[in-house]
């Protein structure tokens, strides 16, 4: 979503709110149960530069790292990014500054900060429950809806 800063950068007002559903299309590459619900604000902080508090309720669809099903993970949280219309430096040693989203003829967009929080808020070993039992290593049944016949002594590992 595309906010319009001028008034904030102009000094006319300290802050502005603002609350809305994400859409599929700017988040690109994820597939939701729900789609995001944005909340946030964005404050002036230095002459040119805002601060965005957001806060992102969803549900994720993911597969899960042991079954293979695919599930709703919900994701609630919090998060800040500082916006600014001065370029990403490039050469030289890496600051905090240099980790800032840019103000674009006066807009700010939001989405994109909204997806890649969501990407870093994503569980690294995704599971539909906490014991969930996979799949069987030899027939390949998902052992968490039907038992199999399969003996795991059968299975030779080599190395």
């Amino acid at each position: 979503m595309n906010i319009d800063v001028k008034e904030i950068l102009e000094g006319k007002v300290e802050s502005t709110s603002f609350h809305y559903t994400e859409t599929l299309e700017a988040m690109e590459g994820l597939t939701f149960s729900t789609l995001p619900e944005v909340e946030g604000r964005l404050k002036r902080i230095e002459r040119r530069k805002l601060l965005l508090t957001c806060k992102v309720k969803t549900k994720v669809l993911l597969e899960c790292s042991r079954c293979l099903d695919i599930y709703p993970q919900e994701l609630e949280f919090s998060y800040e990014e500082v916006y600014t219309e001065e370029p990403f430096r490039i050469i030289g040693k890496l600051t905090e500054e240099d980790f800032k989203y840019t103000i674009e003829n006066n807009m700010v967009d939001v989405s994109k900060s909204v997806r890649e929080n969501i990407i870093m808020n994503l569980p690294i070993k995704p599971l539909c429950k906490e014991d969930c039992k996979g799949l069987c290593p030899i027939c390949g049944k998902n052992l968490n809806r039907e038992k199999c016949n399969c003996s795991l002594e059968d299975i030779t590992i080599e190395y």
